[in-house]
């Protein structure tokens, strides 16, 4: 999400669910935009995850669907869940297709009874959302297959709460260096500084609370034992393989 900032976490509950869908469908095209501009260097990170080939992947919290359209690539069958409508509306527009299915549903409902196991199960950016998050990751655990992977990614931050200042002087500062270094063009690095700092977006980013790095190893670790994690920018990734006998 550099990599896209923020889909809450810490102590969340349906109630807040529903309100964060809330605050993304008021935001869900420039969601979709920044993860164009920003969300490479996670891409590059799946690049490295990622099984070459698979049966099935599932999504959680898929928003405008770019990471389960990355997914398509690989698995036979993608599915991705969301509980915000507008994100879905922008997801089957733009990366509906024959391997990815998007589904208005909260991901805490999965469960592998119903829905089956998945050789892949992935989140980015979404489970700072949930309130119960230690039993969530232990549903999005059962759902992985024998012999799956969980390659789970969130935002972190030194504080659990981040104001609306450091996230404009961010953009700010990302502007200067993307004009002084010629990192991007410059109609695109002022689109990512407005885009930043669109006042839907900045109202989205305030109401997050976030894990620190050693919060998130910590809670995580105590349902994926032997994970690997790696630091993406405000971000922290767990990639898990499940046993075969699992």
């Amino acid at each position: 999400m550099s990599t896209l900032p923020g889909r809450g976490g810490g102590p969340a509950g349906r109630g807040r669910i529903g309100a964060e869908a809330g605050s993304f469908d008021a935001c869900a095209k420039v969601f979709d935009r920044l993860g164009e501009l920003i969300g490479g260097p996670l891409h590059t990170y799946l690049d490295g995850v990622l099984h070459e080939r698979g049966e099935r992947a599932v999504d959680l919290g898929c928003g405008t669907g770019r990471h389960a359209e990355l997914l398509a690539g690989r698995y036979r069958e993608v599915l991705g869940v969301d509980v915000s409508q507008p994100m879905l509306d922008v997801a089957v527009q733009r990366r509906g297709g024959a391997r990815a299915r998007f589904v208005r549903r909260d991901l805490r409902d999965l469960r592998p009874e119903r829905d089956g196991r998945f050789d892949l199960v992935f989140s980015a950016h979404t489970l700072h959302h949930v309130e119960d998050l230690d039993a969530t990751l232990e549903r999005i655990r059962d759902l992985v297959a024998p012999g799956g992977r969980a390659v789970l990614v969130d935002n972190v931050a030194a504080r659990p709460a981040v104001p609306r200042r450091w996230f404009v002087r961010e953009a700010a500062r990302v502007l200067g260096l993307d004009l002084a270094l010629r990192r991007r063009p410059p109609g695109e690095a002022l689109e990512l500084f407005r885009l930043s700092t669109h006042p839907a977006w900045l109202g989205h980013l305030t109401s997050d609370r976030f894990l620190s790095p050693e919060e998130f190893d910590r809670r995580y670790g105590r349902v994926f034992a032997g994970a690997r994690y790696t630091g993406l920018y405000r971000s922290r990734a767990l990639c898990w393989d499940a046993p075969t006998g699992w």
